[in-house]
Formats: structure tokens, C-alpha cells, sequence
């Protein structure tokens, strides 16, 4: 072989090597960019053309517009705060992205009369039907900046104080529906009139007299339902076959066509939230581990449990170190305190402790970020698949990278 052979040789080995590292080293998610906001971060929302992010404060009643391309404020919106409330404020652009959708909580009677305390107070069903009772939100132009419409709604122990959250319903109707503790009003947009509401409050058809509110609502994709996580159970627990104060969670799915209870699940242990997958054929209950996986078109048969990835704060109380999507058998699983879909896939992205990539059809974590100590809010923008993730006064942004996936998954 001659000198000139073997450096040839040398130099297209080298360039093998290269290309291979490079597709080997090409990360599933990357953090691609931070933005630093002056307050920390309650709930975000992501405008349709992916340049615009809505930001919801902790402990201030204000919302903020964020270009986050420039890193700068565009424009912010007032928004109270309902009374002893340090949650902040919940924020959606409409899906054109033409207007936004600021919670806020005014009592327009200024207290008066003053709001039940118990289902069977007389003053009850007279606060019920003061439907215009509470501001609940306000409906704002993008390019305008101006206030066009208000949602309002009663205040009393079955519709609570302020909303509990709001999601588009799927089927081109253009219509919002509005979680109300054990009521969902929906709302014809941008207009904001009243539609119609849903009554969840007794969903059990056996137990008539139980009554539930509900925590967490989630809309489906592709069509008018909406799953709700209902308030734990303790010391009705055993009434429905589970231990005393196991916190164990009904799930009651709504069909908003037939303004109807459609089916109720349990989980066995206390839940975070509800989610559903990005085409709609799963619904996923997430909290304490496992995390259930239901089918959303079958009956909400069950397909099986999740394990959440180890206990964070368990391993460093310890100083382990495990490989967290493999982890050794006996190890205490975290809590899944968030979860959002990926489009186009059967992924799930969200938080335990660190950040995760869920995959539904395999059971498992595929992929794991690490975390920060005091993230509240995950929310994603699925055309580009760019995921905002708030840790305190900072924004995180993450770049899904879909040729990697392939990789990941095996």
C-alpha cells in the first residue's frame, strides 16, 4: 500500500466517522432559545402563526403579548384576579388567532348577594340563575388591542367563583367551552354568548346522591367532548370499590353534542390532570404513577399503564444516579404533574420531576430532559413543534426534532 492509499484511506474513514456521530448526535429535543420575563410565569399560550406567546403572571393582574423572536412585549391586557387567587390567569388565542382569551373574575354586584356556602342554602338556586352575574373572561382583538366581548356567568357552590380553565371544542363550530367546577358553559366566539352548559355535577347513575366538582378539563381534537378530572374520593371511597382516603379519581367523559355524561372511569390514585392524545384516540390520566392509557374510541377500554420515571428528589436525597428511562426495579416513581400532546405522533410531552417524552403505544418514557425546579406550565406549538416550558421568570423553548425519533423508539 502506498503512503498516498493509506491517507486516502484514512481521510474517507474520518469522514465516516464524522457522519456518523453527526445522525447519532442529532437530539430528539434541543433547547433552542430563553425568554426573560419580568414576573414569574403562571400560564402561556402560543398565537397560530408560532411568533406570538400570551403570558399569564403569577401574583399580578396583568397579561402579556411576547414576540419571541425580538424577545419583546407587544402589548399586555388587564385581568383580575379573583379574591385569596395567587394562581394567576389562564390565556388562549381563538384559533385564527384574530382575538384572545384573558381570564378574569368581577363580581359586576359588588358582593352583594353574598355567594352560597352549601348546596342547600336557599340563596343556591337564585345565584345560580344570575347568569351575568361574573365576568369570568374577556375577548380581545389581536390587532386592535381592544376589548370585544365578555363571558360571563353565575357564582354559587355548583358553578364555583371564577373559571377553571377553557379549551376550543373540535367541529368548526367556533365555540369555547368553559369549566365552571361542576359545570361546563360553552360560549359561541367571538361574540361570547352563552350556548349552552352541562351539568356534571351528579355522574354517577347508581349514586344519585353523590355529588363532584371537578379539577382539570380537557377538549378533544377532533370532536365535541370534553374529559374531566373530578375531585379525589376518600371517605366515599369504598362505595365505589376502592380503599378509604385512597384519593382515588373519577374521570367523567362529556359528549357536548348530546349534552351528555358519556362514560366515568376511575383511577385507582390521585391524578394531575387529563390529556388527550393528538388524534384523539387516546385519553391519558396522569398523576401519581402509573399513568393510565385509555381508548378513546372503543368505550374507553383500557390499554394499559405508563410508570412514571423515578423520584427525582428521592435519588438526590440519596446521591443516585440511574439511567432515568431504564431505571432498576423498587425505585419510587415521580409524579406526571403535565402533560401535552405531540401532533402526528402517539407522543406525549411533560413533566415528572424532569422533562419527558411519553410513548403511548409503547407504555414508556423514550426520552428525558433534564428539569427545572420550578416549572408550572408546559404549552406547545404544534405546527412547528415548539414547546414553551416556564421555570419561574424564564420561558424555556425546545425544538422537537421528528427525523431523531426513530432512534429513540428503538
Amino acid at each position: 500500500m502506498t503512503i498516498k492509499t493509506f491517507f486516502a484511506g484514512m481521510a474517507a474513514l474520518a469522514l465516516l466517522l464524522v457522519n456518523g456521530c453527526s445522525a447519532r448526535a442529532t437530539p430528539v429535543m434541543e433547547e433552542t432559545g430563553v425568554l426573560e420575563l419580568p414576573y414569574a410565569v403562571q400560564s402561556l399560550a402560543w398565537h397560530p402563526d408560532g411568533r406570538l406567546l400570551a403570558v399569564g403572571y403569577f401574583m399580578r393582574d396583568v397579561v402579556e403579548v411576547w414576540d419571541v423572536h425580538t424577545k419583546k412585549p407587544v402589548f399586555s391586557v388587564p385581568s383580575t384576579r379573583r379574591p385569596v387567587n395567587l394562581s394567576g390567569q389562564e390565556v388562549l388565542f381563538s384559533p385564527d388567532g384574530k382575538y384572545l382569551v384573558v381570564q378574569d373574575f368581577l363580581d359586576t354586584k359588588d358582593g352583594a348577594p353574598k355567594f352560597p356556602r352549601r348546596y342547600e342554602d336557599p340563596e343556591e338556586l337564585t345565584a345560580q340563575q344570575d347568569k351575568d352575574r361574573y365576568i369570568l373572561a374577556r375577548v380581545w382583538d389581536i390587532e386592535q388591542h381592544k376589548e370585544i366581548a365578555q363571558l360571563k356567568g353565575p357564582g354559587s357552590v355548583v358553578y364555583g367563583g371564577a373559571q377553571d380553565g377553557f379549551c376550543w371544542i373540535a367541529g368548526g363550530a367556533n365555540q369555547l367551552a368553559v369549566h365552571r367546577k361542576a359545570i361546563i358553559q360553552v360560549h359561541d366566539m367571538p361574540s361570547a354568548r352563552l350556548a349552552f352548559e352541562l351539568n356534571a355535577s351528579h355522574p354517577f347513575a347508581d349514586k344519585p346522591d353523590q355529588r363532584r366538582g371537578y379539577w382539570k378539563m380537557a377538549c378533544h381534537p377532533t370532536r365535541p367532548e370534553v374529559a374531566l378530572e373530578g375531585a379525589q374520593l376518600f371517605k366515599e371511597a369504598p362505595q365505589f370499590g376502592f380503599p378509604a382516603n385512597s384519593g382515588a379519581t373519577p374521570i367523567v367523559v362529556a359528549d357536548l353534542d348530546r349534552k351528555a355524561i358519556k362514560k366515568v372511569l376511575f383511577s385507582p390514585t390521585p391524578l394531575n390532570g387529563v390529556a388527550y392524545s393528538a388524534d384523539g384516540s387516546k385519553l391519558v390520566s396522569f398523576g401519581m404513577s402509573p399513568s393510565r392509557v385509555w381508548d378513546a374510541n372503543r368505550d374507553f377500554a383500557a390499554l394499559g399503564e405508563i410508570e412514571n420515571p423515578p423520584e427525582w428528589l428521592w435519588l438526590n436525597q440519596r446521591g443516585m444516579k440511574v439511567d432515568m428511562l431504564h431505571p432498576p426495579p423498587n425505585i419510587p416513581r415521580g409524579n406526571a404533574g403535565e402533560l401535552v400532546f405531540v401532533a402526528e405522533t402517539d407522543l406525549m410531552f411533560g413533566l415528572s420531576g424532569d422533562l419527558y417524552l411519553w410513548s403511548l403505544s409503547e407504555k414508556r418514557a423514550i426520552e428525558h430532559l433534564p428539569g427545572f425546579p420550578d416549572i408550572f406550565r408546559i404549552s406547545v406549538h404544534q405546527p412547528s413543534l415548539t414547546f414553551g416550558v416556564a421555570e419561574g421568570r424564564r420561558v424555556h423553548f425546545y425544538q422537537l426534532n421528528r427525523s431523531a425519533l426513530s432512534t429513540s423508539t428503538k
